[in-house]
C-alpha cells in the first residue's frame, strides 16, 4: 500500500499512519529500532529497496529524508508505504522543499517509534549534513564515503568529526577480510609480521580503511599498489621470517585464495558483500565500534602519511 500525502506535516502524517494500521491490522509492535534515511532525489529507490531488504533481519520503522533546498516552494511532501510494499517495515518517505530542507530533526523527532533506538544512515553519502539534534537522538550514525566523489576527504572529514557511535559501510564491507585475515594469524606458528602489503584501489575507503587497520593492528609499514581490478583490496601479502601469507581475491571465480608457508592453497568464499548486508551488520549492534574509532582516527593518520612519504620520494 503506498499513500501520497502533499503539503503535510509531521502530526499530519503520524495521523494518517495511525489511521491506516487501525483500518489495516498493521502495526507497529515489533518493530525493533527507527531507522533515519538521509538519501538524494535521484537515489531513493536505490536507499528505500537497500533499507527494505535490511528490515528482513531488523523490523523496523523507516523514515527516509530527501532534503532539496534548491526547490522553489517550502513544504513537505510525504508518502507513506505500508504492508507487501515495505517487507519487514513500514516505509515514510519525506521530500523537504525549499526552506524546510533546513529542519530535518524536527520533521523526524514526531515520527521516531517510542522507548526504541534510533540509527541515522546518511546514504547520500554527506558526511558533513547539517543534522541539527538527529546526530545526538541516533545511537549510530552510518556513513557511506564511498559514494562521496571525494572518499579520501571524506574520510578525513569522518575522522575530524568522529563521535562515539560513528561507522561506514566500508568498514561493514571488509568485515569478514579483516576476521579471515585474523583467523589466519592466529594458527601456529604464530610468527612475527615483519612487513604488509595491499594491492587494489588506493582511493576506495575499504583499501585505506584495512590499510590503517593492518598498519595499527600490526605496527608494521604497509605498501600500497594499485591494481586493475575491480575489487576494491584484491590482494593481501603479510610477511613473516617463515615466508608470505597471501589472500588474493578472483572475481571471476567468486572465490578468494589464500596461501600460507608450506600449505596447500585454500579457497574461500569472495568477501564482497551487498550493501544491504553491510547495513544489515551495522544493525546488529547499537553500542559504539572502538576498533573503528581507532582505526579512523589513529590508523588513518600512519597510512597517510606513509603515502606522502612515498610520494615525495
Amino acid at each position: 500500500m503506498i499513500i501520497d500525502l502533499t503539503d503535510t506535516d509531521t502530526p499530519s502524517i503520524s495521523k494518517r499512519l495511525s489511521r491506516e494500521r487501525e483500518a489495516t491490522g498493521f502495526s507497529a509492535l515489533g518493530r525493533v529500532l527507527t531507522l533515519v534515511v538521509i538519501a538524494r532525489a535521484d537515489d531513493e529507490a536505490r536507499a528505500i529497496a537497500t533499507a527494505v531488504a535490511a528490515s528482513q533481519e531488523h523490523p523496523m520503522r523507516v523514515l527516509v529524508l530527501i532534503p532539496q533546498p534548491e526547490a522553489d516552494a517550502d513544504r513537505l511532501d510525504a508518502q507513506l508505504r505500508l504492508g507487501n510494499d515495505t517487507g519487514a517495515s513500514e516505509v515514510i518517505v519525506m521530500r523537504a522543499l525549499g526552506a524546510v530542507a533546513s529542519a530535518l530533526d524536527t520533521i523526524v523527532i514526531g515520527l521516531l517509534l517510542p522507548d526504541a533506538p534510533v540509527v541515522l544512515w546518511l546514504a547520500n553519502g554527506d558526511v558533513d549534513a547539517p543534522l541539527g539534534s538527529l546526530a545526538e537522538l541516533a545511537a549510530r550514525r552510518v556513513s557511506d564515503v564511498g559514494r562521496c566523489g571525494d572518499p579520501v576527504g571524506s574520510l578525513l572529514d569522518a575522522a575530524r568529526a568522529y563521535r562515539p557511535g560513528d561507522t561506514d559501510l566500508a568498514w561493514s564491507q571488509i568485515s569478514v577480510l579483516r576476521a579471515q585475515l585474523a583467523a589466519t594469524l592466529d594458527q601456529p606458528p604464530h610468527l612475527t609480521v615483519t612487513a604488509a602489503a595491499l594491492t587494489g584501489s588506493p582511493n576506495s575507503p575499504e583499501f585505506l580503511l584495512l590499510s590503517a587497520w593492518l598498519a595499527l593492528r600490526l605496527g608494521v609499514p604497509v605498501a600500497m599498489h594499485d591494481s586493475t581490478s575491480s575489487l576494491p583490496v584484491s590482494e593481501v601479502r603479510l610477511t613473516r621470517p617463515d615466508g608470505d601469507i597471501v589472500l588474493c581475491g578472483d572475481p571471476a571465480a567468486g572465490m578468494s585464495r589464500l596461501t600460507l608457508p608450506g600449505l596447500p592453497e585454500q579457497q574461500l568464499p569472495l568477501t564482497q558483500r551487498t550493501e544491504a548486508e553491510c547495513l544489515s551488520e551495522e544493525l546488529r549492534r547499537l553500542d559504539q565500534d572502538r576498533v573503528f574509532g581507532e582505526v579512523l582516527r589513529s590508523g588513518l593518520p600512519l597510512i597517510l602519511e606513509a603515502q606522502g612519504d612515498d610520494d615525495d620520494a
